[in-house]
């Protein structure tokens, strides 16, 4: 078998074999470093580069760190299939699939993925996705929909909602924030995606890798307590079904509830994800992968700004009603086929298939009186319901024309959507017995009737052909294009009011990029990409009061390098990039249920990232961010007014330092820093939200199949807010926390 290692040198390794006959075990990549610096062949044997095409039958690889990696005797074990990548050692990756839907190396690719790993998800015990944001550069928080949803957020300057599972969007609908349970490695693609993914932003997107079945049978049992109140038991297990092997299985499982420091908020929440994957034949495999997620929150809006002030309420403040709860359920099913024809050609067939609802009450403020202090709030009952269901076919292979080497990837993608919103409120009339005291609330009013009335029905069709290219045009020059053509059709029918609109569109959404390798440490890369999103959904404004409004289009420009240091222990990135938005939407600072069309905007700047191991004792994730995000042309908002949320500086580290000897291996201590600028706080720029830096502590320590550990987050308790939508709806960031995990293997 030949492998390549972080220095693009071709070494022969003979893989150990098992009973069964399989490629069972293969040498990790820092034996292979160890084996070049002993004087086996270094760079000069450097061969042609081409895209791997995984084996189908299931392998390992040894690890030699973090607990939830792999099978019980520390060995990683990955399915190898397109488009998944099983468990990555450490705070480096050096493959990621959001870019080009194979498995090829970073290096190799003319784009940025930021990958979190399941151990930086452990390291920071995250209990759902969005508090890795936190450590992911380039991400900024956008509105969360009241703690519901991870809506939106910003990927340098660019606000979207694009969220992905291996592949398949999960923004459909409202589903709840995804739980880190079921996580295996979290990629952030920076830059346009349309490419491969059709209907985005140009500022990229996240794609969530879940964890896949194991060959080795392993338990492992976590226990997670905090501050607030919180508490947490989890289960992960795996293993083979039968004495041949062929037949494996995941299974995850997540229950707990969640305080807050928010006055009257909580949660509960229950995950329950089985995988089954069948080895049929050698070259092909079929997976079944399952999740059911049920979530109780109570809606949660935050703070408010006064005449453009924050800090005069206390951020514990709830100023909606206490008791008033929703209730979400969301459950998916994907189902895919892989089959390999030969050791060139292999083809993914792949469905999605998601139902969801979203059932509950709120009460919301609407405005201010005069005597900043009395503040009026409707009744809000919400009923939201959704399917989708969407199927891939995609075939990826090998071939050589003229000495230079290809690896094609065309695909084909068809989705239906399905979504009904009930959406009813009360009249806000003056005098009302909804108003509170924001210095002296008082809760528990009768509650206003339901007169204003919204019901929706919303379909949506999408067909797309995408066709990409890698191109080897010599050991130091790569290119990749790539295009997708997509056909969508939605139409829109409001019952009450009565009314419909229906879009019928077509894009084209090219990419292109150039890789250039003077060294095997060192890479150079320029990519350009357009972006193709319509303005769909009520939450979105597609039907606005002058009608619908166009879809959004972007294009985006990048230039940068990628440095492996340390024999590729540690990955350092630096770009700079340029993204222009045409038809964007922006909340309507005069009416919270519609949109604002900012017509075009701008982000530019650089970004600077490194992640992976200084030493064989210290790992760290880190980056910094600049981002100069602003409206260039519009009717209603002025020309240079920065983008809401978005700062101009924002910058993480988190670096742990791991003992790999003596008495006290396995002790870990570790913290982070996180800084986030002022950010406009509404689309009108009318106050801001002021900078910030957070520092956060953890330790742990290993022994066995034990792993203790102890998170503090916010050492220093910084009072900060993380983001807003107007000033009736600011959400602050959580003061000083504690948690406590234990976790065993057996």
């Amino acid at each position: 078998m030949r492998v390549r290692t972080s220095l693009n040198a071709v070494i022969d390794v003979r893989p150990v074999h098992c009973a069964g006959g399989r490629d069972l075990v293969r040498p990790p990549r820092w034996m292979l470093a160890a084996l070049l610096c002993a004087g086996l062949p270094g760079p000069e044997a450097r061969a042609q580069d081409s895209v791997v095409l995984e084996e189908l039958a299931v392998e390992g690889e040894a690890s030699g760190r973090g607990a939830g990696n792999g099978a019980p005797d520390g060995r990683m074990v990955t399915a190898g299939t397109i488009g998944l990548i099983g468990p990555t050692p450490g705070y480096r990756a050096d493959r990621a699939v959001s870019s080009t839907k194979t498995d090829t190396p970073q290096r190799d690719v003319p784009q940025i993925v930021t990958v979190a790993p399941r151990e930086v998800i452990t390291d920071l015990a995250a209990t759902r996705v969005d508090r890795v944001f936190n450590y992911t550069p380039g991400v900024a928080q956008q509105n969360n929909f009241g703690g519901l949803s991870v809506f939106s957020y910003a990927i340098r300057g660019v606000t979207t909602s694009e969220f992905y599972k291996n592949g398949f969007p999960l923004n459909r609908g409202t589903p709840p924030p995804p739980d880190t349970q079921n996580v295996e490695r979290i990629e952030v693609l920076k830059g346009p995606g349309g490419g491969l993914f059709g209907r985005s932003d140009p500022g990229g997107l996240v794609n969530i890798i879940t964890k896949q079945p194991t060959a080795e049978r392993f338990v492992e049992m976590g226990g997670l307590w905090g501050s607030f109140g919180q508490f947490r038991g989890t289960v992960d297990s795996g293993g083979a079904l039968n004495e041949e092997g062929t037949l494996l299985y995941r299974f995850n499982l997540a229950a707990g509830r969640q305080g807050s420091f928010r006055d009257f908020v909580d949660s509960d929440r229950l995950l329950v994800a089985p995988v089954l994957s069948w080895q049929i034949t050698p070259d092909t495999r079929i997976t079944v992968e399952t999740e059911f997620l049920r979530n109780r929150i109570i809606f949660d809006r935050g703070v408010i700004a006064i005449n453009g002030r924050l800090g005069l309420l206390p951020i514990s403040r709830f100023l909606g009603e206490p008791g008033q709860s929703t209730y979400q359920t969301n459950n998916t099913m994907q189902v895919r086929v892989d089959h390999r024809f030969n050791a060139d050609w292999q083809m993914r067939l792949a469905t999605h298939f998601n139902t969801g609802t979203l059932e509950g009450e709120s009460a919301e403020i609407r405005a201010i009186a005069a005597d900043n202090r009395t503040v009026s709030r409707d009744r809000n009952v919400r009923d939201y319901r959704w399917d989708t269901a969407i199927g891939q076919a995609e075939v990826v292979g090998r071939f050589d024309t003229a000495g230079i080497g290809h690896t094609m990837l065309l695909g084909f993608e068809r989705e239906s959507t399905d979504s009904r919103t009930v959406y009813n409120r009360s009249t806000i009339r003056p005098g009302s017995t909804f108003a509170i005291d924001i210095y002296d609330p008082r809760y528990g009013q009768p509650l206003p009737p339901i007169d204003r009335f919204r019901n929706n029905l919303e379909r949506i069709t999408n067909t797309a052909l995408y066709a990409q290219d890698q191109i080897s045009l010599s050991p130091e020059w790569k290119a990749l294009l790539g295009v997708r053509f997509d056909f969508f059709e939605q139409s829109f029918r409001e019952r009450i009011p009565r009314s419909q609109v229906d879009q019928t569109y077509f894009a084209a959404t090219p990419r292109a990029g150039l890789v250039y390798q003077p060294t095997p440490e060192l890479a150079l890369f320029a990519n350009v990409g357009t972006s193709f999103r319509p303005n769909i959904g009520p939450d979105a404004a597609a039907v606005a009061l002058s009608g619908p409004f166009p879809p959004e289009t972007g294009i985006g420009y990048e230039v940068g390098t990628k440095i492996d240091l340390y024999g590729g222990a540690l990955a350092l990135t630096g770009t700079a990039f340029r993204v222009d938005r045409r038809n964007v939407l922006t909340p309507d600072p005069n009416n919270t249920a519609f949109s604002l069309a900012a017509g075009g905007v701008r982000s530019q700047g650089f970004e600077l990232t490194a992640a992976g191991q200084i030493t064989p004792e210290i790992k760290l994730l880190a980056g910094y961010v600049f981002a100069d995000a602003v409206v260039t042309k519009d009717n209603v908002l002025p020309v240079g007014a920065p983008l809401i949320n978005v700062p101009r500086h924002s910058g993480s580290l988190l670096a742990v330092h791991e003992v790999q000897a003596g008495p006290w291996k396995g002790l870990g201590l570790g913290g982070g820093v996180r800084g986030v600028g002022e950010r406009a706080a509404d689309a009108v720029n009318s106050f801001a939200l002021p900078a910030y830096i957070a520092v956060d502590m953890l330790a742990y320590y290993r022994y066995e199949n034990f792993r203790f550990g102890l998170n503090v987050e916010n050492v220093f308790d910084t009072e900060y807010y993380e983001s807003s939508l107007n000033r009736f709806r600011v959400y602050p960031g959580a003061p000083r926390r504690f948690t406590g995990t234990l976790t065993v293997r057996f």
